[in-house]
């Protein structure tokens, strides 16, 4: 799949594209979509609590929970590890994983 990447406006394709689809679908609140209501995430309703260790434990959650959902698009990563981590006044997300038989890692700042 070839795409457009949303900074520079560069053709992207193969893992960039992936990376650039899969941070837009864990970014995008569930449900804030009025063509594709089951699009998304609901990790990022979770940024306006206090960042403490449970709440780490649910984003972790939140973000499995978005590969397996269908209409995101994404379910080609089969995720191994997630790991949240506070940053600032967000989360970082670290993910490993497999993607076409290849190992593969990113991370997503939210």
């Amino acid at each position: 799949m070839i795409g457009i990447d949303r900074d520079t406006g560069a053709t992207v394709d193969d893992w960039p594209q992936f990376v650039q689809r899969a941070t837009r679908a864990l970014t995008t609140p569930l449900g804030t979509r009025q063509k594709r209501p089951k699009y998304g995430s609901n990790l990022v309703t979770r940024l306006s609590k206090n960042l403490g260790d449970e709440l780490l434990l649910l984003a972790q959650s939140d973000a499995a929970e978005t590969f397996y959902n269908e209409a995101n698009g994404i379910s080609d990563f089969e995720p191994d590890t997630i790991v949240a981590v506070r940053e600032g006044a967000g989360l970082r997300l670290r993910l490993a994983g497999t993607w076409r038989n290849r190992k593969m890692q990113f991370e997503v700042a939210t």
